[in-house]
């Protein structure tokens, strides 16, 4: 996922840059990664077990990251709220930190499927709606597997999305405002949920459309705002007992839901209806607690801080990459079998091609363009 780089601690440092939300960012992109190397292991080489099980709710990484774009983003919009060429800074620095990486994977699929039609990858949809950010649209109508290997990016459509729109709401709105149209967001999109599920049988539209996933960027950004505001605003401080207090309550009924379903999928009934605001508030209290405890240690290990730093890369190119690496005929045919040492090497391949499109990509690309993002600040 995008990050963003200008973070807001309390109000009187709102543009300080707090590590720990790197080293969240990590985990956020570990679970991800976790959560799609087990499903191609159960589905290439029938491997399933307790890591698989564990793995399987590497999906929150998803909403992890959904809640820290709200909270990041909303900093920065509130922060400079009063500077000249608001929407103009926002949106070119958000385009220099997304657009050429996201491009580049698109311009990368159609060097592919030219040079590889036969790859049976690619999806039955048009690229036409990749190129627009609406892909989360096309697979709530027509289910999963509508983009192939580029079916994750529903997300970042849904942050794209979240971007065109939210900087009108912090523009138009006071402080006081604004927090009360997250906390309306953030209400409304779980009874939505519940509305639809009871209606329809379109687990993938509740998944993937924005406007029933908004409760996660909206928790986010509520909490961006609580911070801020000089007198009127909350200290960190005082709400790292209360986030103690939620995040554990939110913790325990996913896991009494998960355990009553047996199930860890983002597709039962309760997790589609209250489950996904859950995992929202552990997200939030996450992010106060490593402000304000010892746990901002734990985040600030540089290991989750260089998996947050690349983040955006690994999740671009390893759904792309994984699903050639372990699903295309061709490496069926190299690897010959699907047992344990098979299995192995396909991880190493996977693991080692991964980190090389990542850094690659880095140092030769989006390093660059973000060094343009100081003549917008």
């Amino acid at each position: 996922m995008p990050q963003a780089t200008a973070v807001a601690q309390p109000a009187s440092a709102p543009h300080s840059h707090v590590l720990a939300l790197d080293g969240i960012r990590g985990v956020a992109i570990l679970l991800v990664l976790c959560y799609h190397l087990a499903r191609s292991l159960a589905v290439e080489f029938d491997f399933v077990n307790r890591f698989h099980l564990v793995a399987s709710f590497g999906w929150v990484g998803v909403d992890l990251f959904f809640v820290l774009s709200g909270f990041l983003i909303t900093g920065i919009l509130y922060d400079s709220k009063n500077h000249a060429h608001f929407f103009k800074n926002f949106y070119m620095r958000r385009a220099l930190r997304i657009f050429p990486l996201y491009f580049c994977a698109l311009l990368f699929l159609l060097l592919l499927r030219a040079a590889w039609p036969n790859l049976g990858l690619y999806g039955h949809q048009s690229d036409i709606w990749l190129w627009l950010y609406l892909t989360n649209f096309v697979i709530a109508v027509k289910d999963y597997g509508s983009f192939g290997l580029m079916d994750h990016f529903w997300s970042l459509a849904i942050e794209e999305q979240f971007y065109m729109l939210w900087p009108f709401v912090v523009f138009a709105l006071n402080r006081r405002g604004a927090m009360a149209m997250a906390l309306a967001m953030c209400m409304a999109a779980p009874l939505m949920r519940t509305a639809f599920a009871v209606t329809q049988d379109n687990p993938a539209a509740l998944y993937v459309l924005s406007p029933f996933r908004m409760d996660s960027l909206a928790m986010g950004a509520l909490l961006a705002l609580a911070i801020r505001g000089g007198a009127q605003g909350i200290a960190p401080q005082k709400l790292r007992r209360p986030a103690m207090w939620a995040g554990g309550a939110a913790a325990l009924g996913l896991l009494l839901t998960v355990a009553a379903t047996r199930n860890v999928s983002p597709h039962t009934l309760p997790m589609e209806t209250y489950g996904f605001s859950l995992v929202a508030v552990v997200g939030v209290c996450t992010i106060v607690l490593s402000m304000t405890t010892r746990l901002r240690q734990v985040f600030e290990n540089g290991v989750l801080r260089w998996f947050g730093k690349y983040s955006y890369g690994l999740y671009v190119w390893h759904p792309i990459l994984w699903m050639i690496i372990f699903h295309s005929e061709l490496a069926r045919s190299v690897r010959g079998g699907d047992g344990t040492g098979e299995m192995i090497g396909s991880i190493a391949v996977a693991v080692v091609v991964l980190f090389v499109f990542v850094m690659a990509s880095w140092h030769l690309m989006e390093s660059q363009f973000l060094k343009l993002k100081g003549r917008f600040q």
